[in-house]
């Protein structure tokens, strides 16, 4: 029996051919991407010979002529690379939409002003963004393709067109965006790129970021990021000192990232578990081989991937508009010796021990003993609190330089320092008077004995503003090669009016005097904060996760906020619950004390007092079961120029990115395990 052969139509074969995509060679793209560079080459050294011979208004039009040549060969280019068809049918469009676009926003700005020019050139770049999506409507894979090379390139223009008017802010600030967004887009491929082709957890995984792509509160909260860093440094008050812009910038660029990429991971992570469930996908999901903690963890590591990327992405921006920002005008040799310094360096701090130690810690203990034999009673209901309030009175009065007298403090550990050409002590002094806290002080130095600034011969006072931070840059030379400064203060304020006597000045102890030395530079801090940040969330995406596989969607979210928010409080909770707590030396001993104030309180008939005491281990178990961010505020150290110590990076993965996920998501397995997935229908 013979075969019958069906002949097709030559043209229906021809146009089915050309609506197929095509396969793109190697040669091709090197042989285009070769005649693109010629074109812009060939175009550009031909305008600047030229500009050489003086034909100036030439040099012009055949730079333009190249520009024009090299846009239409990438447009033609996406084209073609996108559908593996001959472009010109399909870029012809855009290419007619761009060349318009652009004579009349040359013309617009010409009549009504740059903005109308501006106005009309994203419109353009609006039409051919929709030209080239209803192109490509039958080939979907490779329309994200064609519209990303078609929003960057109408990007360029815009940014160049902005520039050759002289709006370089808003160019800059367009041009951060615009690398952001295409870092986002770049990144997202290669998460789903480094995720695919696996099962399991993998799988869970690149669910999760393809729905952060379609979650409307998630892209919301994303774009959001990637519109507030670049164009934050836009709205600086540029009067204002440049230290100040650094590190308001530096603040609130990184504090947002951290709350903005919390609020989208909790979004996420229950709109992602409580999606799968109400909509019954969740059977789909676990029908294969795959245990529910494979989909917890799979869910989990997909966040971890996603906030991976955008910590990346925000902190790029924000390095690079730090630098550009730094680099902007100073107000004055100081301001730009501040940023060098004081904000764009890594810093160890120093902190002062007494001039006479032993003598020091015999008088606390004197103290001690003599309250003890005086009030034994109130010593023993609690001794640890009264030890500590005489210890502190001793600090206090140890840090207040009274007048006509002279304090010591001594700096050990400096011995690295003395590689440094100069290292900084850092002092808040106040004047330790009720009615004149803000007059200024003044007192004479001493360093190692020697009087320090000398000028001209003389001994130089220094006049300094109250309750206001001061960074003195003093000589290593004046450092022994024991690594120890002996920094010494006379009282040298005058009797103010309305007094009798001058004030005494008086340095917080803790951070009211204190010596910071160059330990390393901004790069390596800068990184070591980005991990805290990244850290911190990989907490958040295991409370998400967790709260939604046993909650609904919005009691999940509320969970979520709750530990989220406490975690971010943390620290405020143990100040200002401390009121409720009492000081022991072991947890056993504070519950005894506890127990016995408050049976004391109950029998004066302080009911309420009682229970406020009780109270208190209801707050000790919270506070010591809850994660304190405040403990890893590395944005606080980067602004102010301080060290991020690499322990404090590994404790924080330790404890915020290991134990407490860890924790959490075994919580919610076990519920989760136990739960029926099985929703009855009515």
């Amino acid at each position: 029996m013979g075969r019958i052969v069906v002949s097709e139509d030559p043209a229906a074969a021809a146009i089915r051919s050309e609506d197929r995509p095509g396969t793109l060679t190697g040669a091709g793209v090197g042989t285009w991407l070769a005649l693109l560079a010629g074109i812009g080459g060939i175009g550009l050294g031909a305008a600047h010979l030229l500009d050489a011979q003086g034909a100036t208004t030439s040099a012009v039009g055949v730079r333009l002529a190249a520009l024009a040549a090299a846009a239409a060969w990438t447009v033609g280019g996406v084209f073609w690379l996108a559908s593996g068809r001959s472009p010109w049918r399909l870029a012809t469009p855009c290419l007619i939409a761009g060349v318009s676009g652009l004579v009349s926003a040359e013309a617009a700005a010409a009549f009504a002003g740059v903005g109308a020019g501006v106005a009309i050139l994203a419109a353009t770049v609006a039409v051919s963004l929709r030209i080239v999506w209803r192109a490509f409507r039958s080939i979907p894979p490779r329309r994200p393709f064609a519209i990303g090379a078609i929003a960057t390139l109408g990007t360029a223009f815009v940014v160049w067109f902005l520039v050759r008017h002289g709006w370089l802010v808003a160019a800059t600030g367009l041009t951060g965006i615009a690398a952001m967004m295409l870092g986002c887009c770049l990144g997202v491929v290669g998460i789903r790129a480094f995720l695919g082709g696996g099962t399991g957890i993998s799988g869970v995984a690149r669910t999760v970021v393809d729905e952060a792509l379609r979650m409307r509160a998630a892209l919301v909260l994303v774009v959001l990021l990637i519109l507030v860093i670049p164009t934050l440094p836009l709205v600086l008050d540029h009067t204002e000192r440049l230290e100040y812009r650094v590190q308001f910038f530096l603040n609130w660029a990184l504090g947002g990232t951290g709350l903005i990429l919390s609020l989208m991971t909790i979004f996420l992570a229950c709109g992602s578990v409580c999606g799968d469930i109400e909509s019954n996908r969740i059977h789909l999901v676990l029908a294969k081989p795959l245990a529910r903690w494979e989909y917890l963890v799979g869910k989990w590591v997909g966040l971890a991937l996603f906030n991976l990327l955008l910590v990346g992405v925000a902190g790029a921006g924000t390095y690079t508009f730090v630098r550009v920002l730094a680099g902007t005008f100073a107000t004055d040799e100081a301001d730009r010796v501040a940023i060098d310094h004081q904000v764009l360096t890594a810093r160890a701090v120093v902190g002062p021990r007494h001039d006479h130690p032993q003598d020091y810690e015999s008088g606390i203990e004197a103290a001690i003993a003599r309250l003890e034999r005086d009030d034994p009673d109130g010593f023993a209901r609690n001794a640890p609190a009264a030890r500590r309030r005489i210890r502190m009175e001793f600090d206090y009065a140890w840090h207040t330089v009274t007048p006509d007298m002279v304090s010591t403090f001594v700096f050990e550990g400096l011995a690295p320092a003395r590689e440094e050409p100069f290292v900084q002590l850092q002092l808040k002094p106040r004047a330790h008077n009720v009615d004149v806290d803000l007059a200024d002080v003044r007192f004479a130095i001493w360093l190692n004995e020697r009087p320090w600034p000398l000028r001209d011969g003389e001994h130089v006072e220094q006049t300094l503003a109250s309750f206001a931070r001061h960074v003195l840059d003093v000589p290593t030379e004046y450092i022994d090669e024991a690594g120890t400064l002996r920094v010494t203060f006379a009282n040298r304020n005058l009797v103010p009016p309305g007094e009798t006597q001058p004030t005494a000045i008086a340095f917080k102890p803790g951070d009211g005097l204190a010596v910071l030395y160059r330990t390393g530079g901004f790069d390596g801090n800068f990184l070591r904060c980005l991990a805290i940040i990244w850290l911190k969330l990989l907490l958040v995406a295991a409370a998400g996760v967790s709260t939604a596989a046993f909650l609904g969607f919005p009691t999940a979210i509320l969970a979520s906020l709750v530990i989220y928010f406490g975690a971010l409080g943390a620290t405020f909770l143990r100040d200002s619950l401390g009121v409720y707590n009492v000081v022991g030396d072991s947890f056993l001993a504070e519950a005894v004390e506890r127990l016995r104030a408050a049976a004391d309180l109950a029998g004066q008939a302080r009911l309420y007092e009682a229970g406020r005491m009780l109270f208190g281990f209801v707050t000790d178990v919270t506070l010591r079961c809850l994660p304190a961010f405040g403990d890893y505020d590395a944005v606080s150290l980067l602004t102010t120029g301080m060290r991020i110590e690499t322990s404090a990076v590994l404790w924080c993965l330790l404890g915020i990115g290991i134990t407490y996920p860890i924790l959490l998501g075994v919580g919610g397995w076990l519920v989760f395990e136990r739960r029926d997935l099985v929703r009855p229908s009515t």
